[in-house]
């Protein structure tokens, strides 16, 4: 199945086209051991260890402080949604946001007051909600506090309130959808929150490389596979 010039959206302000985005994702397997030693393995059979297989680094000492908060928050509200994360996205925007707050109060803060910064925290709790939690790197915090909400300070909940109301609107939902089924299709394990992480990541690679070679006086490159522009 070949898929072409799908333009998915970020935080609502950032689009990006991806020609092939199939390629793009298997790429970043191929040359990734995150895909062989993190996504690959069975949520039922992960352990807080696999929290720094995906990048997280987090010592022993708070290892142990993270599978403490990892129990307490099993019966959030959100968690619910682990099976069919479209079940969250019908919700009015009021419910949805309320659920979000809760998640991150309880859920991100917990983690967060045990001495574990935002990216992390996200990496911990993905590692387990696969389906439902995304992970927040350092370069999409600072592109968020930098394009999309000023006001924005880490523990704010409005990133993930942005986050999923991104979804809301547009292709890129549905897109991410069309992608995830034909990856799980061929044995490829990724969620759509995964998917949609290595695509914005590329995205923001993309950019940050070519801002650097902008810097050098060298001459930018035109991504034959990925398009990205700020969208007001």
């Amino acid at each position: 199945m070949q898929m072409s010039d799908m333009t998915f959206q970020l935080f609502k302000k950032i689009s990006f086209k991806v020609t092939d985005p199939f390629a793009l994702i298997e790429a970043f397997c191929f040359q990734s051991d995150f895909y062989a030693n993190y996504d690959a393995v069975p949520v039922r059979e992960r352990k807080i260890q696999h929290v720094n297989k995906v990048g997280a680094r987090i010592d022993e000492r708070l290892l142990s402080k993270c599978q403490t908060v990892r129990k307490n928050i099993e019966k959030l509200r959100i968690f619910k949604y682990d099976d069919d994360l479209d079940g969250l996205l019908k919700l009015d925007t009021g419910e949805m946001d309320d659920i979000v707050r809760e998640f991150n109060e309880k859920a991100v803060k917990g983690l967060m007051n045990r001495g574990i910064g935002l990216s992390k925290a996200t990496k911990v709790l993905h590692t387990f909600h696969p389906e439902t939690v995304p992970m927040f790197d350092n370069p999409l915090q600072r592109l968020y506090s930098e394009k999309i909400n000023s006001q924005w300070d880490v523990g704010d909940p409005q990133i993930f309130i942005d986050y999923y109301q991104n979804f809301k609107e547009g292709n890129t939902w549905d897109y991410l959808k069309t992608i995830s089924e034909q990856l799980q299709e061929n044995n490829l394990a990724l969620t759509k929150v995964r998917v949609f992480d290595i695509l914005w990541w590329s995205c923001l690679k993309s950019k940050n490389l070519n801002a650097r070679l902008k810097k050098e006086q060298r001459k930018t490159i035109n991504w034959l596979t990925l398009q990205v522009e700020d969208s007001e």
